[in-house]
């Protein structure tokens, strides 16, 4: 029902001009968020506080705030690999050292903790590009690299892997 009634609110938002839905303050003052510093505007997108409500309502009809607990967890959401996607590791700050016994900075998934893993593919990827850069590594004729290509392979795990390989 809830997918159902964003198609139904669509047809409404398709007749409605941006100019127009700018001009409703309220609407403006309330299409915001701010986090850590970062201000997100959305009142220049096409949709209404009534929008906004209805996505809200599918949003928890679809359990999302239970999935976005279980990608923080390091849960395997990850159905095609049976595997934590692990997003939020590569973003995880670095305790320092004289903090390695607590908490802080951990993730576990299948009993173990991830995150020094991810460090070190994390070193191992910053050592690889400051390389490049320097001209430490430089291609098969000599000559410094001056241009890559990554071919995307897709897969959670892949793509970092074959960067760090």
């Amino acid at each position: 029902p809830e997918w159902k009634a964003l198609e139904r609110h669509k047809t409404q938002i398709d007749q409605t001009h941006l100019r127009d839905l700018l001009q409703d303050q309220e609407r403006s003052d309330e299409m915001f968020a701010m986090h850590d510093g970062v201000y997100l505007d959305y009142s220049r997108q096409r949709a209404t506080l009534d929008t906004m409500d209805l996505l809200y309502d599918l949003a928890e009809k679809q359990g999302l705030k239970q999935k976005m607990d279980a990608m923080f967890n390091g849960d395997k959401i990850n159905w095609t690999e049976d595997r934590a996607v692990l997003h939020t590791a590569l973003r995880g700050e670095r305790p320092p050292i004289t903090d390695s016994i607590s908490k802080e900075g951990k993730l576990i998934v299948d009993g173990d903790d991830v995150m020094d893993e991810v460090w070190e593919v994390l070193d191992q990827i910053k050592y690889f590009t400051d390389s490049v850069r320097s001209g430490a590594i430089r291609g098969f004729t000599g000559k410094r690299l001056r241009n890559i290509i990554s071919v995307g392979i897709g897969g959670s795990y892949l793509g970092p892997e074959f960067l760090h390989e």
